[in-house]
């Protein structure tokens, strides 16, 4: 406020207004990671974008060159990696990866290694294919990298430089729409701070992570009107999950009616159709179906499937508004929106309308909890959507542009600090709990590779390199070794009901591990 009123009465001002503005965000920065409350952050986010609006900020008119551009782009996108890799590494070797859902998959890489398979039986207490729960073959992209460096933590890595890797098809849809260098650039930054897309990748691996990179290029490729690559980028994201044909169904449509290459849009459109209905079909017949049941049960009556859904919004729009419009959710909303400065819904075509079914059909209208939850990995098809509106709509502003996205790129720091400031820290208390880790590494090295293992949730991922690794905490088998982790007090019971079982304990460390083996 002093450094305000003194810009008020002198002349060369504007050094005084950024260091105003430079000294609220470093304040902001420290208060947000402080408080660790989005509801807090949300206020300073408000207060920090009055600063830009009264103090009428502008970008640089100078914007950096092409080359400088793609250097700050590539170093931005190793830092990501490196950043969020390393500290997802620290937790994975620190024990404190659950199960649910990074030990499946690194227990099913080990078996796709082994036999070209998609086989865990610690996602449903049995050998089964993943492909029963969830129709992702695009991991088969992974594998031989994996082949190379076969350990859990390479898949972390690489499931952070996926993320990142799309900052080059947001930066080519930005030059395909006009926009200078360095809004180009803030877009990328803030990609990188996006707190849906940090949350999901903190979430260690999913192959959702996939849609945020594969969706903007079939974006950017789709504006080009280049049908070959539309379709190869349609393809690899029908690759990624069950439901992926939506998002580029939604796509399609919106390009047909933006008159864009109407023959390779209606192909693509129908491929979705076919793509859809033959996996559904196959999970239900083979699998465990598209869990449309848990996920939007609200909505199903008569015992009937995913298309009961559309007909019952059809029937009763306001009971899906009265569902989208909940107090958790409304925050869920202004953590996808307010980093982006609010540009994908100041929309002048009402066919841009389109593209938030996604956002709003996957997230908004589900009751299943973690859908609308920054801090998992649902979000990343919808948010490399609402990125392509934001961008496609800064485009077309004509007055106030620069302003807005400012504040979205300070949006979007303060975010990340209330956030996510708080993971950076876990260094620590990896280095605190060295001698914690080391007990339970010493019980891990008594169980044979070969053995069939029972552990707690935090276990799984570090043992998962083996045929057969359950959760102990929903498993009904009777495995070789059971792994209890006592760093938490509930799990006492488990080493008491165990050891009342027959097995004998041959390695016990208070507040960190017990290791059983089975009697004979």
């Amino acid at each position: 406020l002093v450094l305000y009123f003194i810009s008020l009465h002198i002349t060369w001002d504007k050094p005084i207004k950024i260091l105003t503005l430079t000294v609220s965000l470093v304040y902001f920065c420290s208060a947000c990671a402080s408080a660790h409350n989005y509801m807090f952050s949300f206020g300073m986010c408000l207060i920090i974008c009055l600063i830009v609006i009264y103090f009428n900020f502008e970008l640089p008119a100078k914007q950096p060159g092409k080359k400088l551009t793609l250097c700050i782009l590539i170093s931005s996108l190793i830092l990501f990696t490196l950043a969020v890799g390393i500290i997802c590494c620290l937790k994975y070797q620190n024990h404190a990866t659950p199960c649910y859902d990074f030990g499946i998959f690194s227990q099913m890489f080990h078996y796709m290694k082994k036999t070209g398979l998609c086989l865990t039986t610690c996602e449903r207490d049995g050998l089964l294919s993943h492909f029963a729960v969830h129709f992702s073959p695009i991991y088969y992209l992974l594998l031989p990298l994996y082949y190379l460096f076969p350990s859990p933590e390479a898949l972390l890595i690489l499931q952070a430089l996926i993320v990142s890797s799309g900052v080059f098809p947001l930066y080519f849809l930005c030059k395909n729409y006009r926009i200078p260098n360095l809004p180009s650039l803030i877009f990328s930054i803030i990609y990188l701070l996006y707190p849906s897309f940090l949350g999901g990748t903190f979430w260690y691996l999913h192959e959702n992570a996939f849609f945020a990179p594969l969706l903007l290029w079939f974006l950017f490729f789709a504006e080009k009107n280049n049908c070959t690559m539309s379709l190869l980028f349609a393809l690899l994201t029908f690759a990624v999950k069950e439901e992926a044909p939506l998002y580029i169904a939604v796509c399609a449509i919106y390009f047909i009616f933006n008159h864009k290459n109407y023959k390779c849009n209606l192909c693509i459109l129908f491929l979705c159709v076919i793509c859809f209905v033959l996996v559904t079909r196959l999970m239900g017949v083979y699998g465990e179906g598209i869990m449309s049941d848990s996920r939007y049960g609200d909505y199903i009556y008569d015992n009937g499937g995913i298309f009961t859904v559309i007909k019952s919004v059809i029937q009763n729009p306001i009971y899906a508004i009265y569902r989208i419009f909940t107090p958790e959710k409304l925050i869920f909303i202004l953590q996808m929106l307010l980093p982006l400065g609010f540009l994908p819904i100041i929309i002048k075509k009402p066919s841009k309308l389109i593209l938030l079914i996604p956002f709003i059909l996957v997230n908004l209208m589900t009751s299943y909890p973690y859908q609308f939850d920054i801090g998992f990995q649902y979000t990343f098809g919808s948010g490399a959507l609402l990125f392509y509106l934001a961008l496609t709509n800064y485009s077309e502003l004509t007055c106030n542009g620069v302003k807005v996205l400012l504040c979205a790129l300070l949006s979007s720091v303060l975010i990340f600090a209330g956030g996510y400031a708080s993971a950076f820290g876990y260094i620590e208390t990896y280095v605190t709990d060295a001698e914690r880790r080391e007990h339970v590494e010493t019980a891990f090295s008594l169980i044979p590779e070969n053995a069939d293992v029972a552990c707690s949730t935090f276990f799984v991922a570090n043992l998962s390199q083996r045929d057969v690794v359950y959760e102990l905490e929903s498993t009904s088998q009777n495995a070789e070794f059971i792994v209890v982790d006592l760093r938490y007090e509930e799990n006492r019971i488990y080493l008491e009901k165990y050891s009342a079982l027959g097995y004998s304990v041959i390695f016990l460390r208070d507040n960190a591990v017990a290791v059983l083996a089975a009697p004979g």
